[in-house]
């Protein structure tokens, strides 16, 4: 009678030992699954009922790092078909993400750049994989931007790519705007230069020289009244000049003076302060009304005070013809005179001072002509022309993109 429950405790031990046997295995083969990532969730029983834990695996981590990172990121097929891409690339692209991704990588490159992305795909991994090229986005707008390439191979074999945009728009724009600056603060400095030595050779010459009458004018006078009335004339020239002279420096100072005014008037205002202070005949002819685009009258403006200040120290002329119109959609200034002239074929180093070559490269930025037609003795003729470019025919539509060829050597 005694020996049975012992037998039973016995029987107990083994079928519970049996029964924690199986829940360890069971706990073993779920911790496995975990860290093996074989499990999205858990079901948790509890006094409120079943509960469901969601498990975050490492990738998470690195997705949320691709999709929130501020370049762009994408996978690329061997067949050059974007597989994965992130929305910052989206973002560049001005597109919506699930039209990027399935699309061709080479599509949103600049066709002229296209040439630089096959260089980056068939380099070797070992090998140096990063070019700047411009991605054009789906409203044109061209993203400057550093690529990097890397391969990604499994066992030796070519699986695709692995790609990284950075968008150099506001680096592209600070080192825009640093040399802006600096072409700036020459610019300003050498118009300094430039109105001091006007001032100390033009005015200041001429209110010298006007000085100098006033002074003996009186005992002129009295001596000899005819004498003293070319005199007062020359005086009153010398003072005309030197106001004309005045007012073209102070129109320099403000940039919109010259931006804003009719180029003729302007040109008559450069006509009169050389007449005046050379006491030489300048005939302005402007037939009309004529105001140019910022950077191109800026150019005539300055192009014509070079002319005539070359006429000056060069030509010994007793007359200048500055005359300004419009041939079609051509707008034309011609200045000449009857000076000494030269000769253009034999023009040596020692001609350079004649400020041509300053002339033309002024001309060139601008996109006008400039020529120069002289005989000695028969004086000088120079001719500027602009010509505004029509307006594209059809600004809509998009540039054709070469036919496309896939690397061979990266060919699935």
């Amino acid at each position: 009678m005694r020996q049975k429950p012992a037998l039973q405790t016995q029987k107990q031990l083994v079928d519970e030992n049996a029964g924690l046997r199986a829940r360890l295995d069971e706990a073993e083969d779920t911790l496995r699954a975990i860290r093996n990532g074989e499990v999205d969730a858990l079901v948790v029983s509890g006094v409120d009922g079943e509960r469901i834990f969601t498990l975050n695996g490492a990738e998470r981590t690195y997705r949320m790092l691709i999709e929130e990172m501020n370049e762009g990121a994408l996978t690329l097929a061997p067949d050059g078909v974007i597989l994965y891409a992130n929305r910052r690339l989206a973002g560049m692209l001005k597109t919506p993400l699930e039209k990027v991704i399935g699309s061709a990588l080479h599509t949103w490159i600049l066709p002229k750049h296209q040439r630089i992305l096959r260089g980056l795909l068939q380099k070797g991994a070992d090998k140096k994989s990063r070019e700047e090229l411009i991605l054009t986005a789906s409203d044109g707008t061209q993203v400057p931007v550093y690529l990097s390439v890397n391969h990604l191979s499994v066992d030796g074999t070519l699986e695709g790519f692995g790609l990284v945009v950075a968008d150099l728009t506001e680096q592209k724009k600070r080192t825009e705007a640093v040399i802006a600056a600096e072409k700036l603060a020459r610019e300003v400095l050498e118009e300094r230069q430039r109105l001091a030595h006007d001032l100390h050779d033009a005015v200041n010459q001429t209110l010298f020289s006007a000085s100098l009458i006033a002074e003996v004018l009186p005992r002129v006078w009295e001596k000899d009244p005819v004498e003293g009335r070319r005199s007062l004339a020359d005086l009153s020239r010398l003072t005309r000049g030197a106001l004309a002279e005045m007012r073209a420096l102070l129109a320099e100072l403000r940039p919109s003076a010259i931006t804003d005014t009719d180029l003729g008037d302007l040109l008559h205002l450069l006509g009169n302060a050389l007449s005046s202070r050379a006491n030489l005949p300048v005939a302005v002819t402007a037939a009309q009304k004529i105001t140019l685009p910022s950077e191109i009258q800026v150019a005539f403006y300055r192009i014509c005070q070079e002319a005539l200040s070359n006429i000056t120290k060069h030509a010994k002329a007793s007359r200048v013809e500055i005359d300004l119109k419009r041939d079609g959609a051509a707008v034309v200034l011609s200045i000449r005179d009857d000076g000494r002239g030269f000769d253009q074929e034999k023009r040596t180093a020692r001609h350079r001072h004649y400020g041509l070559s300053v002339m033309r490269e002024r001309a060139e930025a601008v996109g006008a002509r400039l020529s120069v037609t002289s005989q000695p003795g028969h004086g000088t003729e120079l001719s500027l022309s602009w010509t505004q470019a029509p307006p594209p025919s059809n600004p809509t539509s998009a540039t054709a993109s070469p036919s496309w060829e896939y690397p061979a050597a990266l060919k699935p």
